[in-house]
């Protein structure tokens, strides 16, 4: 995978080529073998291709739940804004603008109506700067933890 390939979000549905509820099998088969393999906390697959991360449910039929990018993924887009390329105050506004009610959750900027959180673009931290892709209904649990933002 190139750093610069493309990855349109598509909210709810997936990115690039990638889409909720593939299989790792799937994912393979267009990336080719993972990089590394983990399992984390929950015991849910993780997967590290490059600068991109990908996970699944710990119940491997209800396959991927989420979609991690790095900043060096420069051809992460959406409508038209490159995400790790234009400005971070620009992103983070234009994402807003688009989901509409933001909030915070440790540390994260988290957007339920595009489904995607993100962090290191509302303090600039380029270290940490970095998107993941959810689907819907992922923050359900946690929704009265979120404050909101700004």
């Amino acid at each position: 995978m190139k750093h610069n390939e493309p990855f349109e979000i598509v909210p709810y549905i997936g990115a690039g080529r990638v889409r909720f509820r593939m299989s790792p099998q799937e994912v393979e088969k267009i990336y080719g073998v993972a990089d590394s393999v983990t399992l984390n906390h929950l015991k849910q697959r993780v997967e590290f291709r490059s600068n991109m991360k990908v996970g699944y449910a710990a119940d491997l039929s209800e396959g991927l739940t989420h979609i991690g990018f790095g900043r060096q993924m420069e051809g992460v887009e959406f409508r038209g804004l490159k995400i790790f390329l234009d400005d971070s105050e620009v992103v983070l506004d234009k994402l807003i603008q688009e989901d509409g009610d933001p909030y915070i959750y440790l540390g994260f900027v988290v957007l339920l109506k595009i489904g995607i959180t993100m962090t290191g673009f509302h303090d600039d931290d380029i270290s940490q700067k970095a998107l993941t892709l959810f689907p819907q209904g992922s923050w359900d649990k946690r929704r009265a933890k979120l404050k909101p933002f700004r």
